[in-house]
């Protein structure tokens, strides 16, 4: 082959790689922004991106010559030498509003991850479809890669970041995955942006107030994870990947071990004085998680999301693990609605790529009263309880102080199968808050004592005892009483006891 042949093939691949105008490159810079394959160099290891579609570019005659690689670079790479595949929006490049070319190649991307059965990562900061180049009837074809993202649910692990406004088509792309990660201040996410919202609604909104930080990761939850710039963010894409197999014929990747702070002197009696007695008095339970689980091996999802109740990715001598926990420093550790839907998802993501699952119970109960009717909560604690009745990893349960009615079995009570449940002496039982029921049961009784208040409190101590721990282990309704110290050991063992129960591959789709 004549060099002039290679030289030509290699200037249309320079072309290729080109950002968009200066002006534009300007702009980003001028935001704290990364180009896009300076983007793809944080996300995967060093060398290994192997671009699909470099040539291609706009068929409008208007465009060509201003859309290298139209808008879109797509290909795949290696994360800890795990090959992904990924699509990165270019936003120099007519605002990274994607064209008939460009999802043509997140097509193919799209269609290699689910048959080579590799996760699938999208990089976004777009302003949607191309408008002068899906117009009109040329509409009706759009949304196809829906049906790529519903099919590579729950078989490869989907994850996003929101690094500009991605209004429209990919906070869908992101609601459809496993992990959404955005920039504080500079990543958005939602149905339609401020333009298209002040032409519908004649109001104006800013892109914050529709779909910033506070909207997604504490009002509506989209997000799981903020990041304090771009090499946060996506360095959480990596992360929370190290959790999960490549797909779910495998079993989760596992590390070197390593100790938990609670094995220390410190940390024992850190461990040993973090949970009060009292019933009334509240903790920190992502201290105690901290105290038990690997050195800093935990990975908090949506934190900010229904605080009262956390889920993280953590790891216990080196084996992945999900871990649901009620927290009684944030509104006594109650479930509700935000608890339902948060518990729901992670119960399913972890079920679907193996990951033992582990319950730390302490609640009061749900939330009660008009309000929590008005989100549904009846159906989506029902959504919840059956994920975890489904669920067919390994499940334990340990039950450290309230365990409360239909929280306690939404928290992988007994009824849930759980491989082992457990309690510290401090767990207390009930179909309701000791309260409630000295009142419902014993109200007319108290009121006619000669001293009610004294008598309420008589009646309260013969309950609580009914109720403790040693009554329920005497029932043989938990398989035993362990020690804050026994806590780790007992997981560990646990987890080892039950290896291999779980069948091996694809289960089931995770809804958004």
């Amino acid at each position: 082959m004549e060099d002039a042949v290679v030289t030509e093939l290699e200037a249309k691949r320079a072309a290729g790689r080109a950002s968009g105008s200066k002006d534009k490159v300007t702009r980003l810079r001028s935001q704290g922004k990364l180009l896009v394959r300076e983007r793809l160099d944080l996300l995967l290891d060093k060398g290994s991106f192997e671009e699909i579609g470099i040539l291609a570019h706009s068929q409008n005659d208007e465009l060509r010559n201003r859309t290298p690689a139209d808008g879109t670079v797509v290909g795949s790479g290696k994360i800890d030498g795990r090959r992904v595949f990924v699509g990165a929006d270019d936003p120099t490049v007519l605002a990274g509003t994607r064209g008939r070319v460009a999802e043509v190649k997140m097509t193919r991307v799209r269609e290699l991850a689910l048959q080579e059965k590799k996760p699938f990562i999208s990089l976004n900061e777009a302003g949607a479809a191309r408008v002068q180049e899906n117009r009109g009837a040329l509409c009706a074809e759009l949304g196809l890669g829906f049906e790529h993202h519903f099919q590579m649910s729950g078989l490869v692990p989907q994850v996003s970041a929101m690094l500009g406004p991605s209004f429209g088509g990919p906070s869908f792309i992101a609601a459809q995955g496993d992990f959404t990660a955005m920039v504080a201040g500079t990543g958005f996410m939602g149905m339609s942006g401020p333009p298209i919202v002040k032409v519908g609604i004649g109001v104006d909104h800013s892109a914050e107030e529709i779909g910033g930080v506070e909207m997604a990761t504490k009002i509506n939850g989209q997000v799981n994870y903020v990041g304090v710039d771009e090499a946060d963010t996506i360095t959480s894409l990596r992360r929370f990947l190290s959790y999960f197999p490549s797909n779910a014929e495998q079993t989760p990747p596992r590390v070197a071990a390593r100790p938990a702070p609670c094995e220390s002197p410190e940390g024992m009696q850190a461990l040993m004085k973090l949970v009060p007695e009292n019933q009334r008095r509240a903790y920190d339970m992502v201290k105690l998680l901290h105290l038990i689980t690997d050195e800093d091996s935990m990975f908090p999802i949506s934190p900010d999301y229904g605080k009262n109740l956390v889920t993280t990715l953590a790891r216990m001598g080196g084996q992945s693990v999900g871990i649901i926990a009620n927290n009684p420093s944030q509104n006594a550790g109650v479930l509700d609605e935000k608890a339902a839907v948060k518990a729901r998802k992670f119960i399913d993501l972890c079920d679907a790529f193996h990951i033992p699952l582990i319950f730390f119970s302490d609640s009061p109960g749900f939330l009660i009263g008009p309000m929590i009717e008005r989100h549904r909560t009846v159906s989506l604690a029902s959504r919840l309880l059956n994920s975890l009745i489904a669920a067919s990893v390994p499940k334990i349960t340990i039950v450290l102080r309230k365990a409360v009615g239909l929280a306690y079995i939404a928290m992988c009570g007994r009824a849930c199968h759980p491989n082992a449940i457990v309690s510290w002496p401090t767990a207390f039982f009930d179909v309701m808050g000791p309260e409630a029921g000295v009142v419902l049961v014993h109200g007319k009784e108290i009121a006619a004592a000669a001293d009610p208040a004294s008598r309420k409190q008589e009646i309260l101590a013969e309950l609580e005892a009914e109720a403790s721990a040693y009554a329920t282990a005497g029932m043989g309704f938990v398989d035993d009483i362990i020690a804050p110290l026994e806590t780790r050991p007992f997981i560990l063992k646990t987890l080892e006891r039950a290896e291999g129960c779980d069948t091996i591959g694809f289960k089931h789709r995770i809804d958004p």
